[in-house]
């Protein structure tokens, strides 16, 4: 870790995260600490994911990254590092919250991830710079990965895991939780299915579908814009009426331009083939298609994207 070690006291936390149940007196970081200030989304989930987990936590992130937003994690192995290496690739900025010293990095298998993050993004921790990673560390950790954010994603993990700490923490702190319902009879859909069986979580299958909860809460926000500034001449979107959800005032971008001419009206399309089509990178046309789908311009349907215009 070539960065020197900064410390940050309680004063210059985030407003969320001063709001938190016995916030750390300070905090020992490397990396752009002005991201704690950004909209977070915490995302997080079970060491031992499977290929559906990985998929939902890689296509949610991507759907995500219209937003201007930071994502948080806990840099385990598992959903934690998907997560933080799909935003890398989104280009989104990433927080890796520690269960153990800043020079101490846990687990070793994620050092090159956590130079990753911390030349682009920031990363954290409570605990003086060669601090073992202690198990009695990472619950702790935990409501720092949840209360940076104003809201957390579960994606899989099994009725007793630390994720399900951090959804714990996210509850008690006030904040919004999104899991992804998966197979019943599958040990990694439990945690989540008992958060749904409570009322205590929003189902979620979609990005698109946490921005349009998101957008009904614009005072989560605090001020700071939801949808990036993509392209000159953007319109702001309009001040948001008390539960309704106006549409987004902007003009097509030739990209999604280009994605709905080449979608039939009644004919559906996958995602290979308008990849293919497009020729458009898929960071780029995961955008326009989570931006036309927002403008209720396409939708979806088993797998393939309809034209709804």
């Amino acid at each position: 870790m070539s960065k020197k070690t900064e410390t940050l006291y309680l004063s210059n936390y985030s407003t969320l995260l001063k709001e938190i149940h016995k916030p750390p007196e300070k905090l020992y970081y490397k990396g752009d600490i002005s991201l704690i200030h950004k909209p977070c989304i915490s995302v997080v989930g079970t060491r031992n994911y499977s290929e559906y987990g990985e998929e939902m936590t890689a296509k949610i992130i991507r759907e995500l990254s219209v937003l201007d937003i930071c994502i948080v994690s806990g840099l385990a192995l598992g959903i934690d590092s998907i997560a933080h290496r799909t935003a890398l690739e989104c280009g989104i900025p990433t927080i890796a919250v520690l269960g153990s010293g800043i020079d101490n990095i846990y687990p070793p298998q994620n050092l090159d991830l956590a130079e990753e993050i911390q030349n682009s993004g920031l990363i954290l921790s409570e605990y003086p710079e060669m601090t073992e990673p202690k198990r009695t560390n990472f619950p702790q950790r935990n409501r720092i990965v949840s209360g940076l954010s104003l809201a957390t994603i579960l994606i899989e993990a099994p009725e007793k895991s630390g994720a399900l700490i951090t959804t714990k923490s996210a509850l008690e702190q006030g904040r919004e939780v999104f899991v992804t319902p998966g197979d019943i009879d599958r040990e990694n859909s439990i945690g989540p299915l008992r958060l749904l069986q409570k009322g205590e979580a929003y189902p979620i299958a979609s990005g698109k579908e946490i921005i349009e909860i998101l957008r009904e809460q614009p005072h989560l926000f605090k001020g700071n814009p939801l949808i990036k500034e993509r392209r000159s001449g953007l319109i702001p979107p309009r001040p948001i009426p008390p539960k309704k959800i106006p549409p987004i005032p902007y003009d097509l971008s030739p990209s999604e331009s280009k994605v709905l001419s080449l979608l039939p009206k009644h004919k559906g399309i996958d995602i290979q083939t308008l990849e293919q089509k497009s020729n458009l990178p898929i960071r780029e046309l995961l955008q326009s298609i989570t931006m036309l789908e927002m403008q209720q311009l396409i939708s979806t349907k088993s797998g393939k994207y309809y034209r709804n215009c």
